[in-house]
């Protein structure tokens, strides 16, 4: 009998088409489908389920039908990260480029712009450190500042205070606070336009997979609603169950 349960909630799942769900999308789903389960025992078949690739990891209580990981290209960074660990060995930062996005981009873009994220007590440090370097400085700067005088010049790298409980993974920003980062950034910046900033998300978020929970919650961290791109790639509840 539990085997035959299994058996039908797993051909539910499958029968998804949308890129990403959670806990309670299945819930309804199998709900639906009239079968009988605790949450319990639903929770134990999803385990089975991610350990037979049926579907795949996209963070706390988030699953995806993609099973490509999103891979982030770290080549851009090789240099400042050399750069800034060499003068400075213990200290915490987080950094990410445009230019690592640049393959999702529809208009190739021809100079970046590296954001580093550091402890508000080092900006001022390791604002005059990479002047030093002859890169170009921002340090912090407001978006009625970036207006008045911003251009965007080989090298530029604008330095930013580090956000509390933002998505760690050593120097490098991970995917999840790279895309949040942007969309606020890219409202300050202009690094381009704001239907391609969109639409350069959606691409990632529908052809790779990503930790769904992760950008959910530093973009609540930071004030950012980006529900709209992730309700366009999660099930609706118009999907055809399966029943037998």
């Amino acid at each position: 009998m539990k085997n035959s349960i299994k058996s039908k909630v797993k051909k539910n799942i499958e029968n998804i088409e949308e890129k990403y769900y959670n806990f309670e999308d299945i819930k309804k789903l199998v709900s639906n489908s009239r079968i009988k389960t605790t949450n319990s025992t639903l929770k134990t078949y999803i385990n089975y389920f991610v350990k037979d690739k049926v579907l795949f990891d996209a963070g706390k209580g988030w699953y995806s039908s993609l099973e490509r990981k999103f891979e982030l290209d770290e080549k851009p960074l090789e240099n400042i990260l050399k750069i800034v660990s060499k003068e400075y060995p213990l200290l915490d930062f987080s950094c990410w480029s445009t230019e690592q996005l640049n393959s999702y981009t529809h208009h190739i873009l021809a100079k970046f712009i590296t954001f580093i994220y550091v402890d508000s007590d080092y900006i001022d440090s390791i604002t005059s450190f990479l002047k030093e370097k002859k890169f170009v400085v921002l340090d912090n700067p407001t978006q009625q500042e970036l207006g008045k005088y911003f251009k965007l010049e080989e090298d530029t790298i604008i330095i930013r205070p580090s956000i509390t409980k933002q998505p760690d993974n050593g120097k490098i920003a991970p995917i999840e606070k790279i895309l949040v980062d942007m969309l606020i950034e890219n409202k300050k910046v202009k690094i381009m336009e704001d239907f391609e900033c969109k639409k350069i998300i959606e691409d990632i978020i529908n052809n790779n997979r990503i930790n769904v929970s992760l950008l959910k919650s530093y973009a609540t961290r930071r004030k950012l609603f980006i529900d709209d791109f992730i309700n366009q790639v999660q099930i609706k509840m118009k999907v055809e169950v399966v029943d037998k």
